[in-house]
């Protein structure tokens, strides 16, 4: 009997020890996550321009005494479905009890003219931003008739106007306004008084050689007179005066 008991009671600490790790397998984490210890202290946002601080933890709806023990995969799905935000990610830094929200916005390149100024992405998306407040020094987009259904265009144009301006910084920093027509035909206007014509995509060869004459008609044309520059046709740069410019 007695070497029974000795038996059992060599046992007995693993028994505890198997039901203290199943207690805590199952309790532990909601007990712990109710803990002051591990409340998340402060919530940082990074990489922003145009949304708030305030306005982003508010999309990113953290509960009431969130615990750098909760799962926030969903609050970074909250963050990414707001049509400013391009991407986000969401970091708990565990011993400074801080949860870091890396912010990747969505660029305003131009400004749609429809009833109102409205701005838009490479990819053409409209974005919620109030041109006035923010003081979006952007070139106009301008397309002829309703817009509606139109989207498809209005990315292509936006796409065409995003790598031109990477790769010519004459034409980034001069551009002010760039249209297309129902044929495919673009116009971009250069410091107001300079039309340039032609379809997209248009080569970074071809730009050059238009913005080369265009330098050359600069010095022949007469004060005040408006310039084209035609490069619709293959091979051929096409520079007037005048009438087909723009003053």
């Amino acid at each position: 009997m007695v070497i029974l008991m000795s038996k059992y009671l060599k046992i007995l600490p693993i028994f505890c020890a198997l039901g203290i790790i199943a207690f805590s397998a199952q309790k532990g984490p909601e007990y712990w996550r109710r803990w002051e210890f591990l409340r998340v202290r402060e919530f940082l946002v990074v990489g922003n321009q145009y949304l708030a601080n305030e306005v982003i933890r508010e999309i990113a709806s953290f509960p009431v005494n969130t615990s750098v023990l909760d799962d926030l995969a969903r609050t970074k799905l909250l963050l990414e479905e707001h049509e400013m935000i391009l991407e986000a990610s969401v970091k708990k830094k565990w011993w400074s009890r801080k949860v870091v929200l890396t912010i990747e916005e969505k660029i305003p390149l131009a400004l749609l003219a429809n009833a109102l100024l409205v701005p838009v992405d490479r990819d053409g998306n409209t974005l919620p931003l109030d041109p006035g407040q923010h003081l979006l020094d952007l070139p106009l987009l301008r397309m002829e008739g309703d817009l509606e259904g139109r989207s498809e265009e209005i990315r292509t144009i936006a796409l065409e106007l995003e790598r031109l301006i990477a790769t010519n910084s004459f034409f980034a920093n001069e551009l002010s306004e760039i249209s297309i027509d129902g044929e495919g035909n673009a116009e971009a206007i250069l410091n107001g008084d300079v039309v340039v014509r032609f379809r997209p995509p248009l080569a970074n060869q071809t730009l050059r050689a238009g913005l080369t004459a265009l330098e050359d008609a600069k010095k022949r044309r007469l004060s005040g007179v408006g310039i084209m520059i035609d490069l619709r046709f293959d091979g051929q740069v096409v520079a007037s005066y005048g009438a087909e410019g723009r003053q």
